[in-house]
C-alpha cells in the first residue's frame, strides 16, 4: 500500500510544483510590472521586436539550460508570458525536447561509465535499467509523467539504459505536452492579467489542461501499477 501512496504523492507534488512556480512568477512579474517601471510589458515589447531572433535564442538557451541541468518549469512559463500560449508551448516543448535528446546521446556516447558508477547503487536508477530491458516505452513515460528524478537528470540516466533514442525523443516530447501547455498557458495568463490584457482564452486552457494533466497522471499510474503487478 505504500507504493501507490507514494507514487500518488509524486504525482500531486509534480503538479504542486508548476503551480508555485507559477505563483512565484505572477508575484515577481506583478512587483516589475507596478513598481518597476512596466519591466514586463518593456520585456514582452523587446522580445517583439527581435523577430524570428527571439523565438530562436529562448529555444537555444532552453535547450543548454536542459543539459545543464536547469529545472524546466521555470523557461516553460517564461515561455508563455513572452510568446502567448500557443507560441509558448511550441517554443518550450522545441527547446525541452531538444535539450532532453542533446543529454541523452551525451550520456550514451560520452559520460556513460561516469553515470553508470555515479548512480550504480541508486534505487530509481537500478529500475529504470530493469524496466528499460522488458518495458521501454513505459519507462519513459513514467519517468516524463510521474517524474522520481528532475527531468534533466532523468535525460542523462535514460542515455546509458536499453531505451532507443527515436522512441525516447517522441515519447519525451508527447508525454512533456500536457505539462508544458499547461505551464504556458498559466505563465500567459499571469502576465496577461498584470500587464491590463487578460485572456480568457488562456484561462479556459489552463483550467481544461489542469484537470486533463491530472487525469493523464492518474491514468498512466494506475496502467504502469498493473503492469507492475503482472509481471
Amino acid at each position: 500500500m505504500q507504493e501507490p501512496a507514494k507514487k500518488r504523492d509524486i504525482a500531486w507534488k509534480t503538479i504542486a510544483k508548476g503551480v508555485v512556480m507559477l505563483a512565484v512568477f505572477g508575484g515577481l512579474s506583478y512587483a516589475m510590472e507596478h513598481w518597476g517601471g512596466r519591466y514586463m510589458s518593456r520585456v514582452s515589447d523587446f522580445v517583439a521586436d527581435q523577430g524570428r531572433l527571439g523565438p530562436v535564442v529562448f529555444v537555444i538557451l532552453n535547450a543548454l539550460a536542459t543539459m545543464c541541468l536547469v529545472p524546466q518549469i521555470l523557461f516553460t512559463v517564461i515561455a508563455g508570458a513572452l510568446f502567448g500560449w500557443k507560441f509558448g508551448t511550441v517554443y518550450a516543448s522545441v527547446a525541452m525536447t531538444a535539450g532532453a535528446t542533446a543529454a541523452f546521446f551525451i550520456a550514451r556516447y560520452g559520460v556513460r561509465e561516469w553515470i553508470r558508477a555515479r548512480f550504480e547503487g541508486h534505487a530509481v536508477f537500478r529500475k529504470m535499467q530493469r524496466l528499460s530491458r522488458t518495458h521501454p516505452f513505459h519507462v519513459i513515460s513514467l519517468s516524463r509523467i510521474i517524474p522520481v528524478l528532475p527531468f534533466p537528470v532523468t535525460s542523462y540516466l535514460l542515455g546509458v539504459t536499453e531505451v532507443r533514442s527515436l522512441p525516447y525523443a517522441l515519447l519525451t516530447w508527447a508525454c512533456m505536452l500536457p505539462e508544458t501547455l499547461f505551464l504556458a498557458s498559466g505563465g500567459h495568463l499571469l502576465h496577461s492579467g498584470i500587464t491590463g490584457k487578460a485572456s480568457i482564452e488562456a484561462a479556459v486552457i489552463f483550467v481544461v489542461v489542469g484537470v486533463g494533466f491530472a487525469v493523464v497522471v492518474h491514468r498512466t499510474k494506475k496502467r504502469i501499477m498493473e503492469s507492475d503487478t503482472d509481471d
